[in-house]
């Protein structure tokens, strides 16, 4: 490959790997996208010649500050362009200072006597190194070359030296790339722009080295040490992301390095400073190089509000998004709640890290961000997951300002929780949210949705019902995912125990282009004020949440319930179940101190099998919207297709109000997440309307007029009062002749009524209550049935000629409606 074609290569890939560094730009460095990056080679110094083919050369000059000292160290080649082998054993060499200081030195490279034979046309390089004087300049010092000469005072011929200019560098400058070549390791580095972030009491320093491995075999280097090296020559050292770096030739590698400075370094000037461990029992560690640093704006250190990021995991570019920001702010705390979305934009899955979450103020203070829910540690190509997060701080901190902090998770005993990436929170008061998302899995692709939000009353507290819809938009037949709902409402998160997500349909698999549907529920106190609901959707795999489906937000205020019209009916369809109420009448019975409203409803299986009725659950409505809780007395048996059921239900109310003033509003009960049926104990309901009531009848008819009481007709043929035959005085056979007949379409009926005729006379009033059709002793269908009843009063014996009042009323649980009132003046002897 061409120097020209390499070097676009290499820059190709630091313009990709540039964009995702610990900490989200928007914008390339200026490093990666000039295309004149050179490579740069310290100047060359001069060559001493040992024979007169063969010679010494120095490639590099670097000083090194180890505990305290200060070392030089020089990396030496010899090139034997002889037609005989040279052995080094013959050579010394030293250094000096131009003050006239000689240091003994150590030699790295040449650790067995056969690495001291250097056969012709090859070449050898090795490490010359001392401990100098820490106020040298590299300029102050000289290699010298020594040659062994037993025929010369001293032994030492000196053959030359090499002398360093006061123009030699070793620093890469910033946008350049560095060769390393030690020993059989050959590679291409460059450096990233150096980020300083203030995070609470620390200065947070991160960069991005990237590596590319010009060599022919993989090469380990994991014997790197990374390290900022300020002016004065303090030495903070790096960590790097990858722990094992292993690189194959001709690949690259962006290593994130990451360390945490006090905040008085902020001023400080830095270089970025490589070094390599070498030897196993006794280490020693080597300066490799220095490059220049350039900082970083902080201004592209924090993600702005609503605005996507980038992140690196596993070498794959991350794209992440802070959405959905709540505050719900009581006297002690403000309790937030927000969603990080992270979707991947490379081509592998990659294993998500447990970071750590936190929330940062303006002030620097550190408050934890909680996960609300596990999610899958897994993100495969072009999919995102979205993960909740709650926080409470105190309510008096101020909200402007707010930062999501992004950390690694620190390992035991280390302090390596360093900054991976921060963002500027939204916010509340410009935060939307979406009633609808594409969920992509493993089973398929789905469209969630949510709709029609109700409240309801339920006994001391309310129901807020929402409807889920999952539709199948793959090109295949997919099952429906399970699902668990988390629920905040204005930003408070609900107890799990408090909410359900009813299967409505019962599907197990959706055809394309099919939908299913799931209510979801929950209890709030009937004091709670909240205007809307946030609600988190996540797929239960193996009975445990790892995948957040979708993060939904939803509006509670003004939520209206369906009305359905006296003339309409109310649809109650269920999994399997099919049905329809129709009201027929409505009547209120006048009690003691309450009156009893009682109405009366056809229930239809519209479907084409037997089932049980849906179970309901009714509140009468007044018309200062006060809910009063009804009895629904339905029927347990099955209803055949298109049969009816008689359905009847009631309720006490305050004296003042009549059947013409209420609404009645019906709703499915449900119990454990699922519609409830026969006898069940309903712990909630939905799909609520409310139904406007028939008018009432309350025209008075004649006594021998029909008369309605579902599923009766009652009609009263003749009536007298009869004393023949009868010796106590007062006693008095009432004698009266009915029709009763049932109109019998209804399969079942628990509609329980009571007739009670009263005589009333001179301001008494005698009562006898008959059941209808209910075995001996009631009311029994048939034409032109006789009964009597006997009265015995002595008063009664005064009206004989002047006749007594007849009242007839329709009696539910206590209360009464008059039906029929006639004066009687047919009184026999």
């Amino acid at each position: 490959m061409n120097r020209k074609k390499y070097v676009a290569v290499v820059l190709s890939f630091i313009m990709a790997v540039s964009m995702t560094g610990p900490l989200m730009s928007s914008k390339v460095e200026a490093s990666a996208v000039k295309s004149s990056n050179p490579v740069f080679k310290p100047a060359a110094l001069n060559k001493v010649n040992l024979t007169s083919k063969s010679y010494l050369s120095v490639s590099d000059v670097q000083f090194y500050n180890v505990k305290n000292d200060k070392v030089v160290y020089y990396t030496v080649t010899i090139q034997n362009n002889d037609t005989k082998s040279l052995n080094l054993m013959d050579y010394w060499f030293n250094i000096k200072s131009n003050t006239g200081e000689k240091y003994p030195i150590q030699l790295l490279g040449l650790a067995e006597k056969k690495d001291n034979l250097i056969v012709p046309n090859t070449s050898k390089t090795f490490k010359i190194y001392t401990k100098v004087n820490s106020k040298l300049n590299l300029y102050n010092l000289s290699l010298n070359v020594i040659k062994w000469d037993f025929s010369v005072p001293g032994f030492e011929r000196s053959i030359g030296k090499v002398t360093i200019p006061t123009t030699y560098s070793n620093v890469t400058p910033i946008g350049s790339y560095k060769n390393i070549q030690d020993g059989d390791k050959k590679v291409q580095t460059i450096a990233s722009s150096l980020q300083l972030v203030n995070i609470a009491d620390k200065l947070e320093a991160q960069m991005t080295f990237y590596i590319r491995n010009t060599g022919d075999t993989t090469l380990l280097l994991n014997n790197y040490n990374y390290y900022l090296k300020t002016s004065t020559n303090k030495y903070y050292q790096l960590e790097s992301e990858i722990k094992e770096l292993s690189i194959a030739p001709g690949e690259n590698k962006a290593v994130v390095l990451y360390a945490k400075l006090p905040l008085t370094a902020s001023k400080e000037k830095f270089q970025l400073f490589i070094s390599s461990v070498e030897g196993t029992e006794n280490k020693v560690e080597l300066p490799v190089g220095y490059y220049a640093m350039m900082f970083k704006s902080k201004l592209n250190s924090t993600v702005a509000a609503g605005k996507p990021g980038l992140i690196t995991v596993q070498g794959q570019s991350i794209s992440t998004q802070v959405n959905n920001t709540m505050v719900d702010t009581n006297s002690e705390y403000h309790n937030i709640t927000m969603t990080y979305k992270m979707e991947n934009k490379g081509k592998n899955p990659v294993s998500l890290p447990k970071n750590q979450y936190q929330l940062m103020t303006k002030d620097q203070l550190l408050y934890p961000l909680t996960i609300a829910e596990e999610v899958a540690t897994e993100l495969l190509p072009n999919l995102s997951k979205e993960i909740v997060l709650t926080a409470s701080i105190p309510a008096n901190t101020s909200l402007d300002g707010l930062k999501l902090v992004i950390k690694k998770t620190k390992e035991e005993n280390k302090t390596n929780d360093y900054l991976i990436a921060q963002y500027q929170v939204p916010p509340t008061n410009t935060t939307t949210g979406s009633n609808k998302t594409t969920y992509v899995s493993k089973q398929g692709v789905y469209e969630v949705s949510m709709s029609g939000v109700e409240r309801l009353p339920w006994d001391k507290d309310d129901l807020v019902n929402t409807k889920v819809t999952i539709k199948n938009v793959g090109n295949k037949m997919q099952p429906v995912p399970s699902l668990k709902p988390t629920v905040w409402l204005n930003g408070v998160k609900l107890d799990e125990k408090l909410v359900q997500l009813l299967d409505v349909q019962g599907e197990v698999g959706l055809e394309v282009g099919k939908s299913t549907e799931y209510i979801l529920t929950t209890k709030v106190a009937n004091d709670s004020k909240f205007n809307n609901a946030k609600i988190q959707l996540s797929e239960i795999i193996d009975g445990k949440p790892v995948n957040n489906v979708g993060y939904f937000v939803v509006a509670t205020q003004d939520t209206k319930l369906p009305i359905v019209k006296s003339n309409e009916y109310y649809l109650a369809n269920q999994p399997g179940t099919k049905a329809s109420l129709t009201a027929l009448d409505s009547n209120t019975y006048i009690g003691k101190n309450t009156n009893v409203i009682n109405s009366v409803f056809s229930f239809k299986n519209t479907g084409d099998r037997y089932i049980q009725l849906p179970q309901l659950k009714a509140y009468y409505i007044t018309p200062d919207s006060t809910y009063i809780p009804a009895q629904v007395n339905s029927v347990e048996q099955e209803i055949s297709p298109n049969g009816l059921a008689l359905l009847s239900i009631n309720a006490d109310v305050p004296g003042k109000y009549n059947s013409k003033d209420l609404k009645l509003m019906v709703g499915q009960g449900i119990t454990n997440g699922k519609y409830a049926t026969g006898k069940d104990k309903s712990d909630g309901y939905v799909a609520a309307s409310i139904l406007e009531l028939p008018k009432e009848n309350n025209d008075k008819v004649n006594l021998f007029t029909p008369i309605d009481i579902r599923p009766y007709t009652f009609k009263i043929n003749k009536i007298s009062a009869n004393k023949s035959g009868l010796s106590n005085i007062g006693e008095v056979k009432l004698d009266f002749n009915y029709d009763l007949s049932q109109y019998n379409p209804y399969e079942g009926t628990n509609n329980v009524h009571k007739l009670v005729f009263q005589v009333e006379y001179n301001g008494k009033k005698i009562d006898k209550v008959f059941e209808i059709n209910n075995g001996s002793g009631t009311l029994a269908l048939g034409d032109k049935v006789a009964e009597t009843f006997m009265i015995n009063d002595i008063a009664f014996d005064t009206i004989e000629h002047s006749g007594f009042t007849l009242n007839i009323y329709d009696e539910v649980q206590g209360a009464r409606k008059l039906l029929i009132s006639h004066k009687v003046y047919s009184f026999t002897s």
